[in-house]
Formats: C-alpha cells, sequence, structure tokens
C-alpha cells in the first residue's frame, strides 16, 4: 500500500519504510525510525531549572542558561548517567523537575533537516530568528554521532 502525506507524525506510526521527496527528488528513503540517522542524533535533556536561587546549581556539565522558553537544553553523551545525575541532584536539595523532558528528533525534523524549510520560511521559523520552534535549530542538520 502506498500512502502520501505532508503529516509526517503520519507517516512515522503508519509506514514501514518512508520515502523523503524535495523538489521532485527522492532525498532520503528508510524505515522512518532510522531515517536521517535518527537511531544516532543526539537525544537533548530538557529542564526548567529552580527559580529558588536557594537550590543551588545544577551539576556543572548539566546547567546552563535557559534558552528564550525557559528551558536549559542539554546534549548528554551518556542519556541514562546525566538523567541519573540531575533526578539525583534534585532528590538530594527536594527540587521536583515537573518540566523535565527527554526530546529525540521527530520525523518532522528529519525532513526539515532533509528538504529544508518550506518557501518562504527561514530556517530560524516563521516568526525569525528568536520565535518559534524549528527542528534546524533544535536539532542542527541531524547528524549522526560516531564513536570509536
Amino acid at each position: 500500500m502506498l500512502l502520501t502525506t505532508h503529516y509526517m507524525d503520519e507517516a512515522q506510526y503508519l509506514a514501514d519504510r518512508v520515502a523523503v521527496i524535495s523538489a521532485g527528488r527522492i532525498v532520503a528513503e528508510g524505515p522512518p525510525a532510522t531515517l536521517g540517522h535518527r537511531e544516532t542524533a543526539s537525544t537533548h535533556l530538557r529542564y526548567r531549572p529552580p527559580e529558588d536561587p536557594a537550590a543551588g546549581r545544577p551539576p556543572a556539565d548539566l546547567d546552563g542558561q535557559p534558552g528564550p522558553d525557559g528551558f536549559v537544553d542539554v546534549v548528554a553523551d551518556d542519556l541514562t548517567l546525566a538523567l541519573n545525575r540531575l533526578t539525583g541532584w534534585a532528590i538530594e536539595r527536594g527540587i521536583r523537575l515537573d518540566t523535565l523532558q527527554i526530546v529525540r528528533p521527530t520525523l518532522e525534523d528529519v525532513y526539515l533537516a532533509l528538504a529544508g524549510p518550506p518557501a518562504g520560511v527561514s530556517q530560524a521559523g516563521p516568526e525569525g530568528a528568536d520565535g518559534g520552534d524549528s527542528g534546524h535549530r533544535r536539532f542542527g542538520r541531524l547528524g549522526g554521532r560516531h564513536t570509536s
């Protein structure tokens, strides 16, 4: 069965194989989970730091300046270890990390990285460099991580 769609979440959940077409050419094809190296793309750990300065700062490698949305965005080499360290720090101080997120690139992010944004939309999104949410800003070009 062949399904054509512009809804990447639909393709991600319904298709066994996906082909991304840009400017009339197939630029990538394969299982949705591995398209554009999704399986090796960086996973982001995102959280909003506590507003109370008495809570102290998270471990240095998991700390950073919050973005415009108030979230600190961390790319960890070892997600399990980073989660353990961040949640351990929060538990020791009685801090609730209700906004903790683990974000992997979606098929939409992969599509935008492979095909580029729609005509008339900048890579920073339709609102400009400081507005909107774009797979380009969040995940760069989705290159896989290579370890030796």
